[in-house]
């Protein structure tokens, strides 16, 4: 029994003393965490304990209390400051001071010829370094920027491989000249550079960054800053290798198999024809003709970059392979590119760099435009194939080789078309600059910009005469061939002086430019079978042209700092174009801005709420050159001949005094950081576009109908938002995210003679309306009202007018002609953006990017042909959506009108009837990618090992019938902004790579 007890108190002893020993091990830990900048306490701070997930954040007065073991390690982090750690060693009282990071007001932003820091700014920009942009895989940089930046409206309007996507920023303003940015690459106005080597975008909004850019800087301005080594940087080599497949995307739209084209005939026809015509065996053929035009392609991109560093020399050195298969069968793009960046410090005040772009690419397209239409065309009860599974020829004078009756409307196979036609192009670009940077004084710098750039391409169309082609019985061929060179000097002396708390930036220069572009072409027919050279080929037809061009520009900026809080600029800028007549060839183009950094007063100095304040304001004039050449010239037409001798018409009126478009853009801005966790930037801007460059009517009397001429004004307004925030920023995990939105509304100012005028879609019945108080891109047409309940018909909106003219009344009709145009809708969205969210989780990384638009008006004009009623029998139907429905008996509430052989009284004809909202939301990159641990890599001398896999285009939410609501907003001579037409369906991509570093 005793003994019993004795082993009872041991171990009671025992407990006691290892319950001693754990009290003993484990210490409160109290203290306050203060900025070293200021000794202010710091809200919010992390405090972990190293190797744990254990923690506490201080509180509003900065203070502390956290349980830890007497010889653990304290880890202190917060947003914006450098993390500390700090051995606990028993200690009861541990205070801290964290020292902030290089401050985010003092960030360095490249704009073109000048760098600020942050805080300098007076005008809007945005800029994204190149892991911002790089999760989506594609060779244009457009995409790349799709949903990053407030005002930055990108539309990748085709899937075509290589194609290039359109940017708007803030509207549209110009009606016939192009409005799109001006790319600045490393300091000079254009130049060429492939997407990898980018270091970071700066994106220029408004006038008072872009005016000192003149002429070119209507649409805004991209600044693009390529990679370089840094000084003293040891050698290290970059690879990245990216693989995967992509598919075509159809969307919302969905076509009849062969079972419901056969029953939705059955309920046009009589049934004596439906037995005629339509024999019971269609119900079973469905050759899914979709499936036949595309496929899945291969996506593959190398990367592999140089870079280092002596005492004296700088390198960068990288290449470039990009290849990409069409969807659609028989479309293709490559790409091969090289740059060499070099700098180099000739002696102690001169420095240069030089720097060398190369690119070769090549693209095939489909053989025709027929291959995309009949893919949707074609009905499912017409086959391509004989019995034995050989392509055939289908023309309009010949039965299938199989015996089998072709019911398509088109006579032709355009798989036997691709087995022989093509549509191919290819050419190559080098630019060169070379840079020199005398430092002459401490205070005054002068550089000098030197670029050369050359390029030339080559397209050919062949059409085969074994082939069926509509245009050409015996066979086509055409060889084009462009060449282009150009050079440039950009010459700057900058100033640079302090005074007290004055402090002074300034710039002049001038700068100097030649172009020139040449083309011949030369097309020949009737060459005999399998001939595929145009020396085969009877002549058909012979052009060539050479267009020089030259421009010279003088320019000044001054820039103003008090005390680190109150900023002003002043630009002024002379530019002079020979696309201009003598009477009006030069332009000037002045800009200010200013800025309060209210931050920095000392009423907010410290304020932790309130980390980042600055309100700025900006006005200022730009220029836009963006049309022909000569255009201001009396032209003549040679390819006329008269009795074997070559004529002359006249084509155009001379305009001496054609001078140009202006953009007076007038802006205010503030910037908001809260609690070094959340940046706000709130932008509103007006931007009048004046003197538009317009085709004016003139009297038929002068032998012609139009001149071109400095007339009209549109106008955009608007507000942009963009929010960066850090959500979560702990030891193992971390998320951010970046939300941008921005409103714009347009609106055309001013007509040739307060007149309206319309713009067409080729020669379609497609048109929008130019008119003084409309949106620039307003649709004009009849006004769809519905089903006749009662019978089926079609109904329209009729305008009844007094004898003045003014509408008194609207009523329907089912008389398509009788039907009045008028403005239906708009083809500008009222607001786009982007939302963007980065999540890390040790060495994992999540990246989602979405965009979004609302509000524009599409016009589907692929449902003329496939939702057309029963008009085009001889083509394949769209199928109705689920919140479509089709009449077919007295009473019925229908969306659609009753079917009927050869149309229903023009119910397919152009009206709003399909004029669809194009509003959608798409989740436009996934990305998971996962970085190799270094003490794993470093065995192996290797920096860095990245693994990623992604997803582009993932969803889109939407509820256009078409394949994809993401139209151009581009017009030219054959399309319309917003107009939808059998396009090139944009792809779902999945991808892998790797990305290491050396």
């Amino acid at each position: 029994m005793n003994f019993l007890r004795f082993k009872r108190w041991l171990f009671l002893s025992l407990m006691v003393s290892l319950l001693s020993f754990g009290t003993m091990a484990q210490i409160t830990v109290r203290g306050t965490v203060i900025s070293s900048d200021d000794n202010l306490p710091l809200p919010g701070v992390s405090i972990v304990i190293e190797g744990t997930t254990r923690g506490t954040v201080t509180d509003f007065n900065g203070t502390y209390s956290l349980e830890s073991d007497a010889n653990a390690v304290l880890v202190f982090s917060f947003i914006g400051f450098d993390n500390v750690r700090e051995l606990v060693d028993g200690r009861t009282q541990i205070n801290v001071s964290l020292r902030p990071e290089i401050s985010q007001i003092s960030e360095i932003i490249v704009m073109g010829y000048s760098s600020q820091s942050k805080a300098e700014l007076s005008s809007s920009i945005v800029t994204l370094d190149a892991e911002k942009i790089r999760g989506v895989t594609t060779s244009d940089i457009g995409t790349m920027l799709q949903g990053k930046a407030a005002g930055v409206l990108v539309s990748s309007a085709s899937g075509q491989p290589g194609s290039s996507s359109q940017i708007r920023i803030r509207g549209t303003g110009s009606i016939t000249a192009q409005a799109s940015p001006l790319y600045v690459v490393d300091g000079i106005p254009h130049g060429s550079f492939n997407p990898n080597d980018v270091e970071s975008i700066t994106i220029l909004k408004d006038a008072g960054a872009t005016a000192l850019f003149g002429s070119a800087a209507a649409g805004g301005v991209i600044v693009v800053t390529t990679k370089h080594a840094k000084r003293n940087q040891p050698t290290s080599m970059n690879f990245r290798s990216t693989y995967g497949q992509k598919e075509a995307l159809q969307g919302n739209f969905e076509m009849m198999t062969g079972e419901e084209l056969y029953d939705t005939h059955k309920a046009m026809f009589s049934p004596a024809l439906f037995n005629m015509q339509r024999p019971a065996e269609l119900r079973e053929r469905n050759f899914n003709w979709l499936d036949a035009a595309f496929n899945t392609g291969n996506l593959q991109n190398h990367y592999l970059s140089f870079s280092g560093a002596s005492e004296k020399t700088r390198y960068f050195a990288s290449v470039d392979y990009y290849q990409e298969d069409g969807t659609l069968i028989n479309t293709n793009y490559d790409r091969l590119s090289a740059r060499l960046n070099l700098n180099t410090q000739l002696n102690n005040s001169v420095e240069m760099n030089v720097r060398v772009n190369y690119s070769n690419s090549g693209n095939q397209g489909a053989s025709s435009y027929m291959t995309s239409e009949d893919g949707y065309k074609n009905t499912p009860w017409d086959s391509p194939y004989d019995a034995d599974g050989n392509i055939v020829k289908i023309d309009s004078d010949t039965r299938p080789d199989n015996g089998k009756r072709w019911y398509s409307q088109d006579r032709r196979n355009f798989l036997h078309s691709e087995l022989y036609n093509y549509s191919k192009w290819g050419g190559s670009s080098l630019m060169n600059d070379v840079q020199f940077n005398w430092t002459i004084t401490d205070w005054l710098i002068f550089t000098t910009s030197n670029r050369f750039s050359q390029s030339v391409s080559k397209s050919q169309t062949f059409v085969d005469p074994r082939t069926y082609h509509p245009s050409y019985s015996n066979g086509y061929k055409s060889e084009l061939i462009s060449q282009s060179q150009s050079w440039n000097t950009s010459n700057l002396l900058k100033v640079k002086q302090s005074l007290n708390s004055h402090s002074f930036d300034g710039l002049v220069g001038y700068e100097y430019g030649e172009y020139s572009s040449e083309y011949t072409g030369a097309e020949g027919v009737g060459m005999p079978n399998g001939m595929d050279a145009l020396n085969s080929a009877s002549v058909y037809g012979i052009t060539g042209y050479r267009v020089p061009g030259a421009g010279w520009s003088v320019f000044s900026q001054l820039q103003y700092n008090y005390g680190g809080k109150y900023f002003a600029t002043v630009s002024g800028r002379v530019d002079a174009s020979s696309k201009f007549g003598p009477k009006k060839r030069e332009g000037f183009f002045p800009a200010g801005s200013l800025a309060w950094l209210i931050s920095q007063e000392d009423f907010l100095a410290g304020n932790y709420t309130i980390s980042y304040l600055k309100l700025r304001g900006s006005h200022g004039v730009t220029g836009n050159s963006n049309i022909g050449s000569f255009q201001y010239l009396s032209t003549y037409n040679l390819n006329s001949t008269y009795q074997d001798n070559v004529g002359a018409t006249p084509s155009r009126l001379p305009n001496p005094y054609l001078s140009w478009e202006t953009a007076h853009m007038t802006g205010v801005g503030i910037d908001l950081g809260l609690w070094r966790r959340i940046d706000l930037a709130i932008d509103l801007y007006n931007i009048d576009n004046k003197d538009l460059l317009l085709n004016v009517p003139v009297s038929p009397s002068t032998g012609f109908f139009e001149i071109t001429d400095n007339v009209g004004s549109v106008r955009n307004r608007g507000i942009e938002v963009q929010l960066d925030t850090e959500n979560i920023n702990g030891r193992n995990f971390s998320w951010s995210s970046s939300f941008n939105i921005a409103f714009n509304k347009n609106e055309v100012r001013e007509t040739p003679d307060d007149a309206s005028f319309i713009q067409a879609a080729g020669s379609t019945t497609v048109y929008q309306q130019v008119k003084r108080g409309q949106d620039i891109f307003s649709w004009y047409m009849p006004k769809w009202v519905g089903v006749d309940s009662n019978n089926g018909d079609p109904l329209w909106e009729k305008l009844v007018r007094d004898q003045d003219g003014s509408i008194i009344d609207r009523i329907t009709t089912n008389n398509y002609n009788e039907a009045d145009l008028q403005v239906v809708g708009k083809a500008t969205p009222k607001f786009s953006g982007g939302f963007n969210n980065t999540m890390s989780y040790k060495n994992l990384t999540l990246n989602v990017s979405t965009n979004f638009s609302y509000g524009g008006d599409i016009y589907n004009r692929s449902r003329e042909f496939f939702d057309a009623d029963g008009a085009y029998l001889g083509y394949n139907m769209q199928k109705l959506r689920p919140e479509w429905n089709r009449w077919e008996q007295p009473g019925d509430d229908a969306t659609h009108p009753k079917l009927a052989m050869n149309g229903n009284k023009a119910s397919n004809k152009t009206s709003s009837r399909y004029l669809e909202d194009g509003s959608y939301f798409r989740v436009k990159n996934i990305s998971l990618s996962y970085n190799a641990p270094r003490n794993w890599i470093e065995s192996m001398k290797i920096q860095n090992l990245r693994f990623f896999v992604s997803a582009d285009n993932v969803l889109t939410v939407s509820k256009f019938s078409g394949m994809d609501p993401e139209i151009s907003l581009e017009r030219s001579a054959w399309s319309l902004a917003g107009l939808y037409t059998f396009s090139y369906p944009i792809s779902r991509q999945y991808l892998f790579g790797v990305d290491i570093t050396f």
